[in-house]
């Protein structure tokens, strides 16, 4: 049969050689399609060489048990021989196919098998002490248990566990070594293990080795990858040939004991029937318990890294659709809903447009990347881990997925923002109250019946607007720009529109309501001018900055429509300030309206531009 399923293998890579065909030729060589296209030269001999350790692969795979065969085998033996050819039927074909329809059943699958054939593989080596064998059962375990979480976690702390992996080497060192005292393996069988065993080490280089094969041109990514994978078949046929030299008669004793004929008897002891306990001991039946519970253990095992039902993780999951309608508050959220919630917004699209974490990411990486996002230290560091990880989100809504991970850490950061925030406000109101203290009334003595001075922030260009802010009419409204063409003011409908000295920069502005016209005093002023508007919901106001938008009074200032809707005259007096290069903050300017009813719309100059 062995020779057959060779004689078909090599048949088959032929025709993929002669059809041409890369990919077919790449899944004849390692069942997966590699990146062939840029190896030229070296596509032939790298191929031929891997099909060539395929077909001994599979000749010392299928060629059967080593003769002579003993009689009556263990029941420990028959189980590992049986464990051993499954692990081979499932790294050659099982778990390929059971990958396909979830990863994660294929690794816990090859997890427990492999755990409970190193259990028993260490039982039944003979020839070595007790604590030998368990030292060597100990790095299996560690070195099979301990790469477990790499698929549920991702964060701080892989690289140890990667390390401790390393431990399984030093299992199979010492496996390795009890294969050589028990006597049932050959040495092929001992120098293919060691092979198997150097493989992971020295596979590494294959990067330095293929670089300077191609002497200094770009590396096929697939090509490294390619070579590490066929290397791969020296641990199956291992495995193998360990299975097959089971079958073989014991002819070395346990360590501690010399070496005599099966029917002598120990020195000191009395010759008795095959069938006979030794003294002192129970006679009982061979029942298999022990390799049934090494079984047993090794099933149990996996269960510490898989835990309880309320702690499952999803494999993969989409964005749930309307899950955001159902997210409650953190504090009315169950415990056990509260990932659901985190993976609901961090699926959702954020402010950004997009989702906060890829979408192709699944659910357990979108978890542990959650969990260190919890650890970083400040929104920066956050923000940053998140771009890293591919995503994006918005400060708000990153914390509001994460306080369902760590409520304490979101709560602590709001706490911050908002003390941050409070100091920003306090120092904008100081900032403000020195502004607004720098402005004077220029008339104090002239009191109207509504009134009030601040600091007006300039923006680009300048100017500034008075006007009926509730009044919607279209087209009803001073123009900017015909102010500019004017020199100084332009009104129209129901606001004026006034061009200034400065942009840019910070003047002083000082509002007078009356009922009626007060004194026109010209003294101290550069420009005086006077024109007609109309209120018509009975408001006539100056911007408040930002409500202006960039520009506006630095605090509120009164409604000027002291006798409700209708019309009114609006004087307007500006004059320039000495401009302080040592202080940049000082305004520049400073103007003064008045406003009181009146019904002509005339424009009265009283005086222009000096």
């Amino acid at each position: 049969m062995a020779a057959v399923v060779v004689a078909l293998y090599l048949a088959a890579v032929a025709v993929a050689a002669a059809s041409g065909d890369l990919s077919a030729l790449s899944v004849a060589a390692t069942a997966t399609t590699w990146n062939l296209s840029a190896w030229g030269d070296w596509l032939g001999p790298l191929v031929a060489g891997i099909c060539g350790l395929n077909a001994w692969m599979l000749w010392q795979v299928l060629r059967g048990p080593a003769l002579p065969r003993a009689e009556g085998l263990p029941r420990s033996v028959v189980w590992l021989r049986r464990l051993l050819y499954a692990g081979l039927a499932g790294d050659l074909v099982l778990w390929e196919l059971v990958d396909e329809l979830s990863g994660t059943v294929a690794y816990v699958a090859s997890l427990v098998m492999w755990a409970a054939t190193l259990i028993l593989l260490v039982r039944v080596v003979s020839g070595v002490s007790a604590r030998f064998r368990a030292i060597a059962l100990a790095l299996g375990l560690i070195g099979v248990l301990t790469p477990a979480p790499l698929v549920l976690f991702d964060g701080p702390g892989l690289q140890v566990i990667s390390l401790l992996g390393l431990a399984s080497l030093g299992a199979t060192v010492m496996i390795l070594i009890g294969q050589r005292r028990d006597g049932r393996w050959s040495s092929a069988t001992i120098d293919i293990g060691r092979i198997a065993l150097i493989t992971p080490l020295v596979a590494p280089l294959a990067f330095p080795v293929l670089g300077f094969a191609f002497q200094g041109e770009e590396l096929p990514f697939d090509g490294p990858g390619l070579v590490v994978s066929a290397l791969g078949v020296f641990n199956t046929v291992w495995l193998a040939r360990t299975a097959h030299e089971l079958a073989r008669p014991a002819t070395r004793p346990a360590a501690g004991t010399a070496a005599r004929p099966a029917d002598m008897p120990a020195a000191g002891t009395a010759a008795r029937p095959a069938d006979m306990p030794a003294v002192g001991t129970a006679t009982r039946p061979a029942t298999g318990r022990g390799p049934r519970l090494s079984v047993a253990v090794a099933l149990v095992l996996p269960l510490v890294v898989v835990g309880a039902e309320e702690d499952a993780r999803l494999s993969f999951t989409g964005a749930d659709e309307g899950c955001r309608e159902r997210i409650r508050p953190y504090a009315d959220t169950r415990p056990q809903d509260r990932w659901r919630a985190f993976l609901c917004l961090a699926r959702d699209d954020t402010s950004t447009g997009k989702p906060m974490f890829p979408e192709d990411l699944p659910d357990q990486r979108v978890l542990a990347y959650g969990k260190q996002l919890c650890a970083v230290p400040g929104v920066e560091g956050r923000q940053e881990l998140l771009r890293r990880a591919g995503g994006s989100a918005g400060t708000a809504g990153l914390g509001d997925a994460l306080e369902f991970l760590c409520p304490g850490v979101v709560a602590q950061q709001r706490a911050d923002e908002a003390r941050d925030q409070a100091e920003r406000e306090r120092e904008l109101a100081a900032w403000e109250a020195e502004m607004n203290a720098r402005c004077a009334d220029p008339w104090p003595k002239l009191r109207a019946r509504r009134q009030g001075t601040a600091a007006y922030l300039l923006f680009e260009g300048g100017g500034y607007t008075v006007f009926d802010d509730r009044d919607s009419t279209e087209g009803a409204g001073g123009d900017i720009f015909k102010a500019i063409d004017d020199g100084f003011i332009d009104a129209a409908g129901s606001s004026a529109a006034i061009t200034t000295y400065g942009e840019n920069e910070p003047m002083c502005l000082t509002v007078k309501a009356f009922g009626a016209a007060p004194p026109l005093r010209l003294k101290g002023w550069d420009r005086v001018v006077e024109v007609g508007v109309v209120s018509r919901s009975g408001r006539l106001v100056v911007p408040s900055y930002p409500e202006g938008g960039d520009s506006g009074t630095i605090k509120p200032l009164p409604n000027l429509a002291v006798d409700g809707p209708g019309h009114y005259r609006m004087r307007v007096y500006a004059r320039p300030f000495e401009w302080d290069e040592d202080d940049p903050d000082a305004p520049v300017e400073e103007h003064l309206i008045i406003v009181y009813p009146g019904r002509s719309a005339k424009k009265l100059v009283h005086r222009p531009w000096r």
